[in-house]
């Protein structure tokens, strides 16, 4: 197989990138427009899980979408956290390019700016397969495939949606309780803290910013959230400071605190009582589309953990917490 390092090494990058997401479909939803509609090139897709078939050459100038395996529930939208995996073909000889190594989580949104692959994702199901025929350019950037492909050469990109949820908290609005920092909320989700001139609580506090109406997370679930962590001010009147991130004693590294947020990607927590205390504490009972504002003195924080988020035992964090699904 020949190889294409520029092409498949921009495979690797849109794996990251897809935090710009955005979502379509082959099959129109009830109230969901795709990006794409089905067209004279995508129909003459025929894929499965492991092959794709199709006459060749296959040439487009456009993005054209067409569905190989129906999905079920509810339609992608603009915004929503989705799983997926993707195959690319040579559409001029039907040559395997290479395919996305592992399931690639972002949140979807049909932007004009997204490449062709995020915002193939609008309107498409958990579950369903389809074939999205593109160009290099559209589908990865301009001069993603070297000297190896134009910028208008077609790709034959077959989709596989594992699972979508929700992108941030959609419960309502509750009161906030005294001597807890304020949360505030940007227009994508993304929570900021006020702390104002309040002292420091030596207790957990835990409080419902906003009530979801999904399903109660329970004992050894495991959770879809997104959360933004900071400590304590060191004095009164001061401002929270954001995790900065670290390495473990194993090693290990852990993002910012508020890396789920600027790389739009959700991660997924197993709630027993071998986490965080109180996390664990906050996130029991939580309902689906809550945001949960959790304060951590130190006997319920991190612990010896503490310090592969860049911050010590000692201090007292603060989470805000948007619990977006159940796996």
């Amino acid at each position: 197989m020949r190889k294409t390092p520029a092409l498949l090494s921009a495979v690797a990058v849109a794996a990251l990138a897809v935090a710009a997401l955005a979502g379509c479909s082959a099959s129109p939803s009830a109230g969901c427009a795709p990006a794409y509609a089905s067209g004279s090139a995508s129909k003459l897709v025929k894929a499965t899980a492991s092959a794709a078939n199709f006459p060749t050459p296959l040439v487009t100038k456009t993005s054209q979408v067409s569905q190989n395996k129906a999905g079920a529930g509810s339609p992608i939208h603009d915004g929503d956290q989705v799983d997926y995996t993707y195959a690319i073909y040579n559409g001029e000889n039907g040559q395997a390019l290479g395919t996305a190594q592992s399931v690639i989580r972002g949140g979807a949104s049909n932007s004009a700016k997204a490449n062709s692959i995020i915002r193939s994702l609008q309107c498409a199901k958990s579950g369903e397969r389809y074939s999205l025929v593109s160009t290099v350019k559209d589908a990865f950037g301009k001069g993603a495939g070297g000297s190896d492909f134009a910028d208008s050469a077609t790709l034959v990109i077959v989709v596989d949606v594992r699972d979508h949820f929700l992108g941030k908290a959609n419960g309502v609005n509750q009161l906030p309780l005294d001597g807890m920092p304020n949360v505030i909320t940007a227009v994508n989700g993304q929570p900021g803290i006020v702390i104002q001139e309040l002292d420091k609580p030596t207790t957990l506090r835990i409080s419902t910013i906003k009530a979801g109406s999904g399903p109660a997370i329970k004992k050894n679930d495991t959770v879809h959230i997104k959360y933004s962590g900071w400590t304590w001010p060191t004095s009164l009147g001061g401002k929270p400071v954001i995790w900065p991130g670290g390495t473990g004693a194993d090693g290990s590294q852990s993002k910012a605190g508020n890396a789920t947020w600027t790389d739009d990607k959700a991660t997924d927590a197993k709630v027993t009582k071998d986490m965080t205390p109180g996390l664990y504490k906050a996130l029991i009972g939580a309902k689906v589309g809550s945001q949960i504002l959790v304060v951590m003195p130190p006997k319920d924080g991190f612990g010896s953990d503490s310090t592969a988020y860049g911050f010590s035992a000692a201090d007292t964090v603060i989470m805000v917490i948007d619990v977006l699904g159940i796996a």
